[in-house]
């Protein structure tokens, strides 16, 4: 504590802010401690020669080190907690003590472990579907094989994806889709089920023949074609993803296209066969008799004697099938008692509840239901906060908050923000790469006109220097109201300066040390020009010493500097270690990356031509991420510019009607905000972060299911008015939608039980995604469809279809 309180400022970094606040007291709560692993290793030019191969041995070391004081604190993982969710707590002669330990390696090792753990909360997932589907279809078989074509549709989507259209990238957002595909591929098989079952009394009150093949032909007419209209416009929705500019979520897009196009594709195939197989050798027979019908089917000779498959289509129609067959209402032509309990309360009680005046009092609550979700979602703003990754017990994210909080006076390098003044860049040349290859980002182009090497240019870029000591910064996330760090030498390659001006370091340090004819000179007042200027710059920029303070500040690409031609610099560059501590909540950051980005700009005021053009930029994760956020706000937009237009056209082009095409799209207007603005910005209290800007892309893709159900079965049936087709419609399809609702919510509800805070909010956000959907669809959808939905041919847009794709008719 003497040391501290006697050594200056510098001394004090390593206590919290509150340690000696009054100049005399000496009691601190919180002293901190760095260890540094240099670079360069032996064998490497400067830190910046081949930097993450260099980095692994450091890496590793700090990884054995973590696992070793895990080890020393007794902290153990559990199925359901990190080991780091254990506190590190020793004894002393003071009482107990708390110890924290964090590095970037660490952090992205246990991001990595933790991610693993928690997605084999999958098997959960997936083994309550497959319950819930034996259960809805009371047929185990059925449901063991509709998750295997589940499974399948992954593995025949990765094929496409990988070997066709040669996509390289994947990562662990891909897998996301596991949890949406699980309802999707369970919803199919719903619709074409309930179809089935549906189809004897549809197929008598046309008066045609209910044998098992009218049967099938009917439900692949009537299911194939619904669920290829869901199939298509969410595999669209998830397309206009793959418009993003950033590499995981066009990858993510993409894939989750093709897994949902091969979920309708395998299903479609499948699901007939499967159906006909089940209906004649195993339905009704019970666990026995089923049991001998799998072992007779594969055996060539015969060991059991089966009861012969009876065709209940065979079986004429009773008096009550008759007089339904004979009713000129469509609507009335469904027999009650062959209804399940889920038909039967969407055909009786709930169509009397929405056809009576509460209907009406549904559309004004609706209403404000959706005025509510946009006033909450335009409220919505980056965080204010940094994001939250790890739960609040976590030592990483108790640490994360000590440094979000400015518990301490002072802060490590991995705290530090560097920032790069860069003159003679002109952009990238893309051209020719791989745009699935985060690494290939092209060549970079510089300034044709840029020339460090004049009297002008070296003057300004040392104005730019010392501007940049006592540049202001009025930006929140900016200390002590300058741009820069003024414990912190700025890094300028040119020439650094004391108080006084005198020239201290860099390359006319060097030139003044050479001694001759450069020993009085300056960059200011006596500069070297032209090509002696070139020549000596490039041999400074080889010194050993100058790779290390000064790596990759001066482009010269050449290994003779005394080759002719003289070489000339590609670009020059200040660097300089920000005010900035991190971390810092996203809108906070952005506000001091633009305080950056415009000081950057200012530059060009009084430049000479050939150093004008100066960035702002920096090589920082913090830096790059703050980009990328603002990228992903940009793709939520993009999503729905491109979601809502898409909708709306394959809606009039699969129902032929376009009121009916509005109403869905209006539908799902109030699904997305729902989500977005009474969900996460409402009920949550999240802002418009990393995960819910992705998981909105999700949204986007995932609440178009259950409305363009109900349209299609809207429209399709054979009634003409608007109150017995929105009664056909909830009853033939409300079961369906009901049953897909269930499981999907099953299949997302377990991603709550992870560690990683990623997935338990993409955990709610599915769960209210669906329940969002779910009742605006069965709620708002069939009570606007009752009161206004189009009856007869109003809105009917099949003839200009029949022209304009003739060979679809």
């Amino acid at each position: 504590m003497v040391l501290a309180t006697t050594q200056g400022p510098k001394a004090k970094l390593w206590f919290d802010a509150g340690f000696n606040s009054d100049g005399v007291s000496t009691d601190a709560r919180y002293m901190q401690a760095f260890y540094f692993l240099g670079m360069p290793l032996a064998g490497y030019n400067n830190p910046a020669d081949r930097n993450e191969e260099q980095r692994v041995p450091g890496n590793e070391l700090l990884l054995a080190a973590s696992d070793a004081l895990k080890e020393r604190f007794n902290m153990k993982e559990t199925w359901s907690k990190s080991s780091f969710q254990t506190e590190a707590v020793t004894t002393t002669a003071d009482g107990g003590m708390k110890v924290y330990w964090w590095s970037l390696p660490g952090q992205e090792d246990e991001w990595l472990t933790l991610s693993d753990k928690d997605l084999n909360w999958t098997v959960l997932s997936f083994l309550g579907v497959m319950a819930y589907v034996a259960y809805h279809t009371g047929s185990i078989i059925i449901s063991a094989t509709s998750m295997m074509m589940t499974v399948t549709s992954i593995f025949v989507a990765f094929f496409l994806f990988r070997v066709v259209f040669q996509v390289s990238f994947f990562q662990f957002i891909n897998f996301l889709i596991i949890f949406v595909v699980m309802g999707i591929g369970a919803d199919d098989v719903f619709v074409f089920m309930d179809a089935f079952h549906q189809s004897i009394d549809e197929l008598r009150a046309k008066n045609k023949p209910a044998t098992l093949p009218h049967r099938i032909k009917h439900t692949m007419r009537r299911a194939l074609h619904a669920i290829f209209v869901t199939s298509f416009t969410t595999s669209a929705a998830f397309c206009a993803t793959a418009l993003s500019p950033l590499i995981p979520l066009r990858s993510f897009g993409v894939f989750s296209a093709l897994v949902i196009f091969c979920v309708f594709a395998i299903n479609a195939v499948v699901l007939p066969p499967l159906t006909v197989l089940y209906i004649r050798n195993l339905h009704g027979r019970g666990w026995i008799g089923s049991l001998k019908a799998m072992i007779q089917g594969v055996l060539p000779f015969t060991v059991f004697t089966l009861p012969a498959y009876e065709d209940p289509g065979l079986a004429l129609p009773d008096d009550e099938d008759k007089a339904m067959a004979a009713s000129t209402d469509p609507a009335d032509k469904y027999n009650v008692k062959h209804m399940r309990m889920t038909e039967r309360f969407f055909y009786v009680r709930y169509f009397n509840f929405l056809n009576s005046p509460a209907k009406y009092v549904i559309l004004a609550a609706f209403a404000g239901l959706f005025a509510g979700g946009v006033a909450l979602w335009v409220s919505l703003e980056v965080p204010k906060e940094p994001e939250q990754w790890f739960p609040k017990s976590h030592m990483f994210q108790q640490y994360q908050d000590m440094g979000s909080q400015k518990v301490m006076k002072g802060g490590s390098k991995a705290e530090r923000l560097d920032v790069s003044l860069v003159w003679g860049l002109d952009g990238l040349n893309t051209k020719g790469t791989d745009p699935w290859i985060p690494s290939d980002l092209g060549e970079v182009t510089y300034d044709a006109n840029f020339d460090p090497s004049t009297a002008a240019a070296q003057k300004h870029i040392m104005e730019s220097y010392e501007s940049l000591k006592t540049a202001p910064c009025t930006a929140k996330a900016c200390s002590g109201g300058k741009l820069v760090d003024p414990v912190v030498t700025i890094r300028n390659i040119l020439a650094e300066t004391d108080a006084s001006g005198a020239v201290v370091g860099g390359f006319y340090k060097y030139l003044n040390a050479l001694g001759g004819a450069y020993a009085s000179s300056h960059p200011v007042n006596a500069p070297i020009v032209g090509d002696a200027f070139n020549v000596e710059m490039c041999k400074y920029s080889k010194l050993d010493a100058t790779k290390v303070r000064y790596a990759g500040h001066v482009g010269y690409y050449v290994k003779d500097c005394d080759a002719s031609p003289v070489p000339s610099a590609t670009f020059i560059l200040i660097e300089a270690t920000s005010s900035i501590r991190m971390p810092q909540a996203p809108v906070d950051f952005t506000e001091a990356q633009e305080a950056w980005e415009d000081f950057g700009k200012s530059l060009d005021t009084g430049a000479p031509a050939e150093l004008t053009g100066a960035e702002a930029t920096s090589t920082n994760i913090f830096w790059l991420w703050s980009v990328t956020s603002i990228s992903l706000m940009d793709n939520v937009y993009l999503g729905l510019a491109v979601c809502f237009p898409m909708v709306f056209f394959v809606l009039s082009v699969s129902t032929g009607n376009v009121i009916l095409a509005f109403y869905s799209t209006m539908t799902i207007a109030g699904i997305v905000t729902t989500v977005i603005g009474i969900g996460a910005g409402g009920l949550m209290g999240w802002d418009l972060g990393t995960t819910e800007a992705i998981a909105a892309v999700i949204v986007i893709g995932f609440s178009v299911d259950y409305c363009v159900h109900l349209a299609n079965a809207y429209i399709e049936n054979d009634a003409v008015d608007r109150v017995s087709r929105t009664r056909i419609a909830l009853t033939t399809m409300g079961i369906s939608v009901t049953a897909g609702a269930i499981t999907t919510i099953i299949a997302g509800a377990f991603l709550g039980l992870c560690i990683l805070t990623f997935f338990v909010k993409f955990s709610f956000l599915i769960c209210w995604t669906i329940i969002s959907s779910y009742i605006w669809a069965v709620i708002f959808f069939g009570a606007l469809c009752i009161t206004a939905g189009p009856s007869g041919k109003f809105g009917d847009i099949s003839w200009l279809l029949a022209k304009m794709f003739p060979w679809c008719h």
